[in-house]
């Protein structure tokens, strides 16, 4: 088992875990994803494989900029095969964040979670996550 960069050929496997988060992907519409995080600098994703090479989870992270403030590092997303929670999995797929986020002179990094996932938000706290504060998401088709 370790953890590794994302390649464009995971895009099958992803696209499934992603499935568990509660989202309809496929295989084409993650592709473009991956390539774009790929081709961006800012953008890094990485998977944790099993002995098999299996996707078992998966985690995006970004350096954000905000005029207001520092940059800092974002988790968009992360998700542990169900099947696999409870083994260090997601705890380990967020180290590899902050190593990436620290070796690029980021101070801290964040991540935001849906209140009703209680158990991902009982996770974070319990690796170290403070909760900053409360927020709604105002979206608007264009």
């Amino acid at each position: 088992m370790h953890i590794r960069p994302i390649h464009e050929q995971d895009a099958s496997e992803v696209a499934q875990l992603a499935k568990q988060l509660g989202y309809n992907p496929n295989a084409q519409t993650v592709l473009p994803n991956i390539h774009a995080i790929l081709e961006n600098p800012a953008h890094q994703a990485f998977v944790y494989v099993d002995q098999e090479d299996k996707i078992i989870g998966w985690v995006h992270v970004f350096i954000a900029l905000r005029l207001g403030s520092l940059p800092f590092a974002e988790i968009s997303g992360m998700v542990v095969d169900q099947a696999s929670q409870q083994q260090g999995i997601g705890r380990a797929l967020v180290k590899q964040c902050r190593h990436w986020a620290n070796s690029r002179g980021v101070g801290e990094i964040r991540v935001r979670c849906d209140s009703t996932r209680e158990q991902a938000n009982q996770f974070y706290q319990h690796i170290g996550f403070k909760q900053r504060k409360t927020q709604r998401v105002f979206v608007r088709e264009l």
